[in-house]
């Protein structure tokens, strides 16, 4: 998600929030215990290697869903059910199951961190168990499905109590059936304006049970934002006959929903690396965008994603275009069709679909090729940015450098989480950071945009002393000012110190390999530590102390320089915590310059350092890290003339 504007001009309505839970901060060296400890005793039962990759017992659970949705403009309401699959892959016998009902966030009464509309929630008309295997249980519905009394529900989390445990290797459906009214736009991460429509977490979703945690259950809050399993989706949606639908998934029915232009314009979409207008506002006008029919359902189908989210409106027109990216491990090439839906009055969504290629294109090449055969860029709702697999709904607009930034930020998430997954209520920082690494890395790429690596707002806060461990539960923060720089910036300043360190090959191997590890399963903050910052070897327990689980900065200062005879005397001072190594240059009256390296060991042995340069009556300055290669907070009181 990308919207740390929204929650800065938020920050006083959210302290209204936070009192309402009742949620104090959680400090960062209980964090650290905390997180230290069920990941030691995960990689004791080896399912965590000591590595950062998943152990010789690692498992994860799997989930599959057929849904189906019918969405009514005239009543903005959402009427919906299916069938939920959930296969034990664990070693554990379970006699609970954790489900998460997020539209609940929106009931009157339920706890929240952050201003949010009562619309009501999600109102279950039926849930009852269809069939467990390994069991003689097998169509508890009947013909009436009820709404088991079996099931407890706790505001977001429902707990369903089995009437027979699952073993491990069984499996479980549920027959569901629910409704409730679309949140306005101003609810976190979807809802409706009246023109457009943003439905997410409008089912009922097994929560994640893993190998660390056991049932992962934090209600959801509004900050804290989602973890997930991955799973398969057969998806139906039933809109009116003139709304296009972009969703998660590849559009399964195409002959059936769209009109014959529309269906022409999209083949030759997928073979053109300039945006063709699938539906142009002509074609909108005319009402000949889709085929016949007072209503249409949408399928969409989608293979081992995390989650499934849906857009739908008369009122946008449709570019596409293609974009190419590696076969892993071939030298061949595949597609991927990038998508804009948005309201014509957005004139710089003209370049959405292209923005959304060079993101593909780029991380793909950087990391690893994207494994979606689509990708779609929606406009509205959302403040600022938010991602769902296969699908970022953005609200930038008029701004060409805001909306490539926010674009190339929410396809990020296409790596991070969606792929990588983990856990993003209880480190936002393992998702949001690396998007935002890689967002500021695209933004310098396209536009020569100079980086110093260290984003304005963790500077503010960082020299506010106000700082908190990123290790922090996403719903624990003080504010929102903190949150968003633990979560957004911090990260980017701890890989930009990396770099300057190691190098950039280093980032980028860290990154692939943990990537491949983790894809599909679900890493832990020890986890991402030693896989990323592998290269650092008998350096990277130090580096991660200073750098991730703390709160430290790194400011290298001049503090003083003494002349005696012909020496020259420099104090060099690593303050703030955060150690790194510190190139020096020293220039000459004859043009001669030097340089010099002090390590970070040294630093870390002695944080004040003293360098005697001979030839005192030469030396015409001496400079700390000229090219600014580090992340220095302070970079004024690094230079010192006679």
């Amino acid at each position: 998600m990308r919207s740390r504007t929204h929650r800065l001009i938020a920050a006083g309505a959210c302290a209204v929030g936070t009192s309402l839970t009742a949620q104090t901060p959680l400090d960062g060296a209980r964090a650290v215990r905390s997180v230290d400890s069920l990941w030691n005793a995960a990689q004791a039962r080896g399912t965590r290697a000591t590595n950062g990759a998943p152990g010789p017992r690692y498992w994860a659970q799997r989930a599959s869903y057929a849904l189906h949705a019918r969405l009514d403009p005239a009543t903005q309401s959402i009427r919906g059910d299916g069938m939920l699959r959930y296969h034990n892959r664990s070693p554990d016998t379970l006699r609970v199951i954790a489900l998460s009902l997020a539209q609940n966030l929106f009931r009157r009464g339920a706890p929240h961190d952050e201003t949010v509309p009562v619309t009501g929630g999600l109102e279950l008309d039926a849930f009852c168990v269809a069939r467990q295997t390994g069991a003689s249980v097998a169509n508890l519905c009947g013909a009436v499905p009820p709404v088991t009394s079996a099931l407890r529900v706790e505001n977001t989390i429902a707990w369903l109590t089995l009437p027979a445990p699952l073993l491990p290797g069984d499996s479980l459906e549920l027959r569901a059936a629910w409704r409730f009214v679309i949140p306005p736009a101003s609810a976190p991460r979807l809802g409706t304006d009246g023109s457009v429509t943003l439905i997410a977490y409008w089912y009922p979703q097994f929560c994640v049970y893993d190998d660390v945690t056991g049932w992962q259950a934090d209600p959801y809050l509004a900050t804290g934002e989602f973890y997930m399993d991955h799973a398969d989706y057969d998806v139906r949606i039933t809109v009116p006959g003139s709304y296009l639908v972009g969703a998660t998934g590849t559009l399964a029915n195409g002959a059936a929903v769209l009109s014959l232009p529309a269906q022409e314009r999209l083949q030759r979409a997928a073979v053109s690396f300039a945006a063709v207008p699938i539906v142009n506002d002509t074609l909108r006008r005319a009402n000949a965008a889709t085929a016949p029919g007072s209503v249409l359902t949408w399928r969409f189908v989608a293979r081992d994603v995390r989650d499934f989210a849906f857009y739908a409106s008369r009122d946008v027109v449709w570019d596409a275009m293609a974009a190419l990216v590696p076969r892993r491990g071939t030298a061949a090439l595949d597609t991927v069709l990038v998508h804009a839906l948005y309201r014509p009055r957005m004139k710089d969504w003209r370049r959405a679909t292209d923005y959304g290629r060079q993101s593909i294109e780029r991380f793909s090449r950087l990391l690893w090729p994207y494994p979606w055969s689509q990708m779609t860029l929606v406009e509205g709702i959302v403040s600022g940015g938010m991602e769902y697999p296969m699908l970022a709904a953005v609200s930038s607009g008029g701004d060409a450098k805001e909306l490539l930034s926010t674009i190339a930020h929410e396809v990020g998430h296409m790596w991070y989480p969606m792929q990588v997954s983990s856990d993003e209520r209880r480190f936002a920082w393992m998702d949001e950071g690396l998007a935002s690494w890689l967002e500021r890395g695209i933004v310098h790429a396209i536009t020569g945009r100079e980086d110093d690596g260290i984003p304005d707002l963790y500077r503010t806060v960082a020299g506010m002393k106000t700082e908190e461990s990123m290790l922090t539960h996403a719903d624990h923060f003080s504010g929102m000012l903190t949150y968003t720089a633990a979560s957004y910036d911090k990260l980017v300043v701890v890989l930009r110190a990396f770099r300057a360190e190691y190098g950039d090959s280093a980032v980028v191997r860290g990154l692939r390999s943990y990537g491949a590890a983790w894809t599909g399963r679900h890493p832990y903050p020890p986890d991402f530590e030693r896989m990323v910052f592998a290269a650092a070897g008998v350096e990277r327990e130090a580096f991660v102390h200073d750098w991730v689980r703390g709160t430290g900065t790194f400011d290298a200062r001049i503090d003083d320089v003494v002349r005696q005879h012909d020496t020259l005397t420099v104090t060099v001072h690593s303050s703030g915590g955060a150690h790194l190594s510190v190139p020096v240059v020293i220039s000459r009256d004859d043009g001669r310059v030097e340089q010099l390296l002090i390590p970070m060991a040294a630093f870390r042995r002695n944080a004040v350092q003293t360098l005697r340069i001979a030839g005192a009556r030469s030396v015409t300055s001496v400079v700390l890290d000229p090219l600014r290669t580090r992340p220095d907070i302070n970079t004024a009181n690094q230079r010192w003339a006679p």
